[in-house]
């Protein structure tokens, strides 16, 4: 028997003034899976992920999140009901600790009201599953850029999500640091449904399981990770 998807896009659309940035997308995520969208610049994956977490409303379409509707829900309720995101470029508190970041997304005031214990409780099993045990003390504004990335993961991690939203995590990380990176999703994913941008082919296709291609806001092709390249149509759009 076929598993439920935790995500679920149905003709998702959405409009800027006259501009059609998503035209119809259907997505489905499943739960435990590493899912890539890719495309090309200006295909619509950032719009997508908003409209997924609810920082833009859809023209048309629903989105169901754990068997709910949750399309007109806003960000406040989706995260309370497991969904995480980290963005493009990190939204840390460089001059405090990485356990005082950490302290601040597990206390969640918009999402969950939290005794002490509970807060911290949830920081440290976030500590841990980031592997950032070492560095608790440490100061945000002195890590390796790639420890600040996957410390916005851990701050969303402090939120028990159900799912998680990575936007570009990997940009601006050397090729050792994406190699290694890459692999902390993948120990991730056992805890939790990524849907995954990222823009390095090579280290981003050796991780998923599943691949989406966007392309001037359509869905152009939804299968394994295999078989993505050797498709005509993402031959055409990435080589012309």
């Amino acid at each position: 028997m076929s598993v439920a998807p935790i995500l679920r896009l149905r003709g998702i659309s959405k409009s800027f003034g006259k501009v059609e940035v998503l035209r119809g997308v259907d997505l489905d995520v499943h739960p435990g899976t590493r899912h890539l969208l890719i495309g090309p610049n200006g295909a619509g994956k950032t719009t997508l992920f908003n409209v997924i977490n609810g920082h833009f409303p859809p023209t048309a379409g629903s989105i169901e999140f754990d068997g709910d509707d949750v399309t007109r829900l806003p960000v406040s309720r989706r995260a309370r009901s497991g969904l995480g995101r980290t963005f493009q470029v990190a939204s840390l508190f460089p001059h405090l600790t990485v356990w005082e970041n950490l302290l601040i997304a597990a206390q969640a005031p918009s999402l969950l009201k939290k005794g002490s214990r509970a807060v911290g409780r949830d920081a440290d099993t976030a500590l841990e599953q980031s592997g950032l045990t070492r560095q608790r003390y440490a100061l945000v504004g002195n890590l390796a850029y790639g420890q600040q990335r996957l410390l916005e993961i851990a701050m969303a991690l402090a939120t028990a999500p159900r799912m998680l939203l990575l936007d570009e995590p990997m940009a601006g990380l050397t090729q050792e640091e994406r190699i290694a990176f890459a692999d902390r999703v993948i120990e991730l994913s056992m805890l939790t449904a990524i849907l995954l941008i990222e823009h390095d082919l090579e280290v981003a296709l050796r991780i998923a399981e599943r691949v989406t291609v966007l392309n001037l806001g359509t869905v152009v092709y939804d299968g394994e990770p295999a078989d993505v390249l050797a498709a005509p149509i993402v031959q055409q759009i990435y080589l012309g």
